[in-house]
């Protein structure tokens, strides 16, 4: 099995490519990201690559699957135009790229924030993001697109949570060490936590030719809340009114027009229930996670490690 990975150096990149390089059933990783890949290993190949550019076609020649990681979540590096075109148009560069080099299958990380807000919501629950959260939106189009477009490849669409660990993304190790958090009115928005071993888990299931097109929620069963896991084995932490927030940074329109500067989707996520049942990711993917929230979190207390292939 050959197999292409976007977003390779990347959080979760960094994790699922070693597992990728290890395991017998894959003859080659190629690896695709903007920044540059050190990584060694025989099967190990690098394509230096931007999504919104042309797709180097050569890296999907021969490929059986598609993992796809590389997206953006974080809307202050770009404008919403900028960052629709990198999630959404660069998608699609990648599918037809696959898809004219005759890859069969494409394993696209999404994310449970396409359900908006929620309790138990399983894979037949109906799409309802956020409108103040481009990310979700774009997840949403993209899973859409690839059933109306590429009706001829397989698409399977993890529905990830929030996803900790050691390589996580750098805002989620912020909230959970600063010496302050934001904490909504209660009772608190309850949440569910997924580590990035558990996720990168999934992926490698996924692989199995017998998984067809299908969707799969990811998520550590525990329902936790973010002030319970930020207070988590700390003794000196402040918690901060999201009114007092929005207070200091503009409280939202009145009339609940789309907001999209970052620290307002924020402060929605915060206030905002989701929780997911993973019950087809058990029944189909054999999946169970092995870390429950409060070890994810515990993640954040060691040092981040070095990235991948750098030392």
């Amino acid at each position: 099995m050959r197999v292409v990975v976007t977003g390779a150096t990347g959080c979760l990149g960094q994790v699922v490519t070693p597992l990728l390089c290890n395991d017998p059933r894959v003859q080659e990783v190629r690896a695709l990201d903007m920044r540059p890949g050190h990584y060694k290993h025989p099967k190990f190949r690098f394509f230096p690559f931007d999504m919104r550019q042309s797709v180097p076609a050569e890296a999907f020649v021969g490929a059986d699957t598609v993992i796809h990681l590389a997206f953006a979540i974080a809307q202050g590096t770009m404008t919403p135009a900028e960052m629709r075109e990198n999630n959404v148009g660069g998608t699609i560069n990648v599918y037809r790229a696959a898809g004219g080099a005759g890859v069969k299958k494409v394993i696209n990380l999404s994310s449970v924030s396409v359900y908006g807000s929620g309790e138990g919501l399983t894979e037949s629950t109906p799409v309802a993001p956020s409108s103040r959260f481009p990310y979700a939106h774009h997840k949403v189009e993209i899973e859409r697109r690839s059933k109306s477009e590429f009706p001829h490849m397989d698409f399977v669409h993890l529905r990830a949570t929030y996803i900790f660990g050691p390589r996580a993304a750098l805002l989620l190790r912020k909230m959970c060490t600063g010496a302050f958090y934001i904490s909504p009115p209660p009772p608190h928005p309850r949440v569910q936590i997924g580590h990035e071993d558990d996720v990168a888990a999934a992926i490698m299931a996924a692989l199995d030719p017998a998984v067809r097109s299908d969707v799969f929620n990811l998520a550590a069963p525990e329902v936790v809340t973010f002030p319970a896991i930020v207070k988590h084995r700390r003794r000196f932490v402040i918690g901060l009114p999201i009114s007092l927030i929005e207070v200091i940074a503009g409280r939202p329109p009145p009339d609940g027009s789309p907001r999209l500067r970052p620290r307002d989707t924020t402060l929605d996520m915060l206030r905002t229930t989701l929780t997911v049942s993973c019950d087809h990711a058990k029944q189909v993917l054999h999946w169970t996670p092995r870390f429950t929230p409060w070890q994810a979190r515990e993640c954040f207390d060691l040092p981040a490690p070095a990235p991948l292939g750098s030392v």
